[in-house]
């Protein structure tokens, strides 16, 4: 076997320790409260203990994954150059659904390193704020960013063999 992961296994493994304990112990307290409080004070209308057993696996589930995702937002907007504490005090403080979808409407692409500095920066930037270098080749005639597969530059007709890509 190989040991490359799988790509939700890389996005799992962002999950912090302390998230992945805390889903565990919410997990079996989920449990612990079904198997053992609510059959003893719950009173007579209770459901079967089969019926209640499967309620409390349930629960115990939506309880840790509900953990799990909330540790992963913080790891991933932490990841992406967000406000890591905001993103998560949001998803816990609004109805869950709501702050979930939010989350992963509105993040950040994520950041990749400068070749030349190794400082990090965001797909959308053209150059980098560290350094300087010009991330993405400009055209030598016009100066403006091209593609790197263009043969000749779009905008001032220039071939690219001729003039040189920019590379400041």
């Amino acid at each position: 076997m190989t040991d490359r992961k799988s790509r939700l296994q890389q996005e799992l493994s962002i999950i912090p320790l302390g998230w992945t304990i805390a889903a565990a112990i919410g997990f079996v307290a989920v449990q612990m409260l079904f198997w053992f409080v609510i059959p003893r004070f719950g009173g007579s209308d209770l459901p079967p203990k089969p019926w209640l057993d499967l309620i409390g696996v349930a629960g115990a589930t939506l309880m840790a994954a509900s953990l799990l995702l909330t540790g992963y937002v913080y790891a991933d907007a932490k990841r992406r150059g967000m406000n890591a504490l905001l993103w998560t005090l949001l998803v816990l403080l609004v109805p869950k659904p709501i702050g979930f979808i939010a989350y992963f409407m509105l993040r950040r692409p994520l950041l990749s390193s400068c070749p030349k500095c190794g400082g990090t920066v965001a797909a959308d930037y053209a150059y980098c704020a560290n350094c300087g270098f010009s991330l993405t080749p400009c055209c030598g005639g016009c100066g403006r960013a091209i593609r790197r597969d263009f043969v000749c530059c779009p905008y001032c007709g220039r071939s690219i063999a001729t003039a040189p890509l920019a590379q400041t």
